[in-house]
């Protein structure tokens, strides 16, 4: 009897690309996209605990601040405890968090709970990137990271689409429930298709994981790069708190009319993934610069009062920019960052995240004067971002 065919991947002891691509990105879309969930629920928030939706916002800065500040301490876990420990018990701890939500009788402990949530959630992320830049075959895994990296964007707009076709359906406290159902699933999943693997063994200090990050923000190019990925989803998510809080001319406010400008852009999160391979190619400060500079220049012109089907093309145009930026801003790092690429990572989906916490107030700030104030407010963030990334390249690496 003839011995089964081995594939390159059980040679050299890869994991196999499709199911733990498909499956980790499925759990990333679930866990991001609870940065964006309260988005479409903000005005039943508001109501059940007495307060406005401008600072019912502050559930999604909330969430995003505890996700980011977690990746620092939640990185440098997954090199001791391992990749598959940390991601599934940060999935299971996010099930019980995710629940807390839905108890918290006022907007102070409803701020608290998902700050707990933020936390909890944070150990996926840089587990997960870590898994596939590891056990993933070298010549599949830009094609893995864009797409974790894409899932990550694309929660964001299926997030807010699933949350308010729950919502319409069964009210708000069922968005949360999902949520939870979903990571305890999750887990259990996960801990199936994830490969043990060794600990680093790592043994350095809080403190010294800290030194690391500081080197890090101490070279000027590195620096200038991790300042413009604040505009990555600073951008995305002002835009979509911008469309809740104050909707577009011809856009209205009705929950049919929000959901398919909501929907109108799933399309190019499905795209860019698709494309991951020739984008490869470009030098990835490049895409950067570009990336952020078209978002900024689709974010403008969606302040021109044109009507829905205006306003949707050129958020389409948007989000594609944006899901090229991304991916883009953590190659640029990884390239400068020589050996110290797992902290350079935790430290760019810390920036990121940081930027979606910002991104929601400075949509608040502007909304009182409209979409079109958002919009420019939005597009400013975009240019600057991308004058950032030009900048980085105009500084010699150290």
């Amino acid at each position: 009897m003839s011995s089964p065919p081995t594939t390159e991947a059980a040679v050299r002891g890869w994991a196999p690309t499709g199911r733990t691509v498909a499956t980790i990105c499925a759990v990333g879309i679930l866990v991001v996209g609870q940065l964006y969930v309260v988005l479409p629920v903000l005005g039943d928030l508001a109501q059940v605990w007495d307060t406005s939706r401008a600072a019912a916002t502050w559930t999604t800065t909330a969430f995003g601040l505890a996700y980011g500040v977690g990746f620092l301490v939640t990185g440098p876990l997954s090199d001791q405890w391992g990749r598959r420990p940390v991601i599934v018990g940060g999935l299971a701890a996010t099930a019980l968090s995710t629940l807390v939500v839905i108890a918290a009788p006022s907007l102070g402990t409803g701020l608290a709970a998902r700050v707990i949530q933020g936390l909890t959630a944070s150990f996926f992320a840089p587990a997960a990137f870590a898994y596939l830049a590891e056990r993933i075959a070298p010549q599949r895994r830009v094609f893995a990271l864009t797409c974790l990296t894409s899932s990550f964007l694309g929660a964001g707009v299926l997030a807010q689409v699933l949350a308010q076709l729950v919502d319409d359906a069964f009210g708000w406290q069922a968005v949360f429930v999902a949520g939870a159902a979903g990571f305890a699933l999750s887990a259990l999943l996960l801990h199936v298709v994830l490969e043990p693997g060794q600990r680093a063994g790592t043994t350095g200090s809080v403190g010294a994981v800290f030194t690391a990050f500081a080197a890090l923000l101490r070279a000027p190019r590195l620096a200038l790069l991790y300042v413009s990925c604040l505009a990555v989803l600073g951008s995305f998510v002002g835009i979509y708190t911008g469309v809740q809080l104050a909707p577009p001319d011809g856009v209205g406010t009705s929950s049919t009319a929000l959901l398919a400008l909501r929907a109108s852009a799933i399309p190019a999160m499905i795209a860019i993934p698709l494309l991951a391979t020739r984008l490869s190619t470009i030098n990835p400060e490049l895409r950067l610069i570009t990336a952020l500079s078209t978002a900024g220049l689709a974010a403008a012109v969606t302040a021109i009062p044109l009507g829905g089907i205006w306003v949707a093309t050129w958020l389409f145009v948007f989000v594609a920019a944006i899901a090229v930026a991304a991916p883009a801003a953590v190659q640029a790092i990884a390239a400068q960052a020589g050996q110290a690429r797992a902290t350079a990572t935790a430290l760019y989906t810390f920036a990121l995240f940081l930027g979606a916490s910002a991104g929601p107030q400075l949509a608040n700030l502007v909304a009182d004067n409209g979409f079109t104030a958002v919009a420019l407010a939005i597009a400013t963030l975009g240019f600057a971002g991308a004058a950032l990334a030009f900048a980085s390249t105009r500084v010699h690496s150290t």
